[in-house]
């Protein structure tokens, strides 16, 4: 009976017991979803800190600059490619490749990746990594900005791409040309009026803006008809030209000689930058020489005599001539008794110079003989001429001479008939006076 006391006894623990088991089981299950959770944390961080992920390195990639800024056609232009790590992880064993594409180009041997190692966490600002790389620019290459594109990887992974940079291209000077500045005239005479043809031409690959073509003449010399001296147009188109149309009037008391006119360019490129063009154009203001050759005086009417015959220039054009000369050339018809050249400088518009020669008339020539002349002289353009001449001198006979009033009388038999009509009345008037004094 005591014993089976001792076991209900016992009976009284049961439910306590099967409380204690369930809290244990619960506890143990709580403990192992803790561990489970730890391992798998725990696990996790090992993972990445053997994979080092992108999301603890922040690497930003710049264009610092280029060198020219603008690159040129034809030349070469270095960039230069910043590497900074903003992160707190380091990158290992960086690669960095350049992508040229038209009309940029790296030459032949010069390697587009590049490796730059290892990025430290931080390594940024001053300590970050720059990378050069020389381009060369193609000669045909089209002005503006040209698209760069660069990508790196790390420790061997996959490329990131970035966002394109770009690189701008510009001829050294946006280059408006006068191709031709021509005049409709070769010389332009005082007093007439030409049209004056400048040919411009846009040798950039861009546009050119805002262009004003100005003519600097001096009014005392030209003067512009129809318009002013300053002629403009919005634009010329990238290898174009335009041709500007200039119409002047000389004053007609400008003097020959070759003039300066200062002409002045202004334009603008693409981007607003102001460029001047100053130069000079050439105009010639002349004529041709008008001169008039006669035979002014001539004391030779007979053949077989000599005599002095002079020659006279007028120069009847609107400019003036210079070291003139003149020759008569030797003949069958007559001895030339002088010299034959005759030095006569300098003759002005509306004047005139002589020039005497003395001849011997060979006496078997009658009627006409030609004198043959060449003239020598300059323009005031220093523009040489040589005209050939040939004069008519007439010959008389000596009836036809003293007929014509040419030719005069022996003067001395003239003088000894009167001087004996004189001695004549004399004496007969002394005869007489005797005469009446006898008786």
């Amino acid at each position: 009976m005591k014993i089976k006391r001792n076991f209900q006894g016992l009976n009284k623990f049961k439910p306590m017991k099967k409380l204690i088991k369930k809290n244990i089981l619960n506890m143990l299950i709580v403990y192992s979803i803790i561990m489970i959770l730890l391992t798998i944390y725990v696990g996790g961080q090992t993972k990445q800190s053997t994979q080092r992920p992108s999301n603890i390195q922040d690497i930003a990639v710049t264009l610092i600059n280029q060198e020219p800024d603008p690159a040129e056609p034809g030349k070469y232009v270095d960039v230069r490619i910043k590497f900074d790590n903003n992160g707190t992880g380091e990158a290992r064993d960086v690669d960095v490749e350049i992508l040229p594409e038209y009309p940029l180009s790296l030459d032949p041997g010069r390697h587009a990746v590049r490796n730059i190692g290892i990025l430290q966490s931080r390594q940024k600002g001053d300590v970050g990594v720059i990378v050069k790389y020389k381009l060369r620019v193609d000669k045909n290459a089209v002005e503006g900005e040209n698209e760069l594109r660069v990508r790196y990887r790390i420790d061997k992974g996959v490329w990131i791409k970035l966002e394109e940079f770009f690189v701008d291209i510009q001829t050294h000077d946006a280059i408006l040309a006068v191709d031709s500045v021509s005049l409709d005239k070769k010389t332009l005479e005082p007093g007439s009026s030409g049209n004056i043809k400048i040919m411009l031409s846009n040798k950039a690959d861009s546009v050119l803006k805002d262009i004003k073509v100005t003519l600097d003449i001096d009014k005392s010399l030209f003067v512009p008809l129809g318009s002013t001296n300053e002629k403009s147009i919005y634009q010329i188109d990238a290898k174009e030209d335009y041709e500007f149309n200039f119409k002047i009037l000389a004053n007609p008391e400008a003097e020959s000689g070759v003039y300066q006119v200062p002409l002045k360019i202004a334009y603008s490129d693409e981007l607003g930058k102001g460029y001047v063009t100053n130069g000079t154009i050439g105009i010639v203001i002349g004529a041709i020489p008008d001169l008039s050759v006669t035979l002014d005086d001539s004391d030779i009417y007979e053949a077989g005599k000599s005599g002095e015959i002079v020659i006279k220039v007028v120069n009847k054009g609107v400019i003036n001539i210079k070291f003139v000369n003149m020759k008569l050339l030797s003949s069958e018809d007559y001895r030339i008794l002088s010299n034959e050249d005759k030095y006569l400088g300098n003759i002005e518009s509306d004047d005139f110079e002589t020039a005497e020669f003395k001849l011997f008339v060979d006496k078997t020539r009658s009627k006409q003989i030609t004198l043959p002349l060449v003239l020598e002289y300059k323009d005031a353009n220093n523009n040489d001429f040589s005209d050939k001449i040939e004069l008519k001198l007439n010959l008389y006979t000596a009836s036809e001479a003293k007929k014509l009033g040419l030719k005069q009388g022996n003067r001395f038999m003239g003088a000894l008939i009167i001087i004996v009509i004189v001695v004549a009345g004399l004496w007969y008037y002394r005869k007489r006076r005797k005469m009446r004094k006898k008786s």
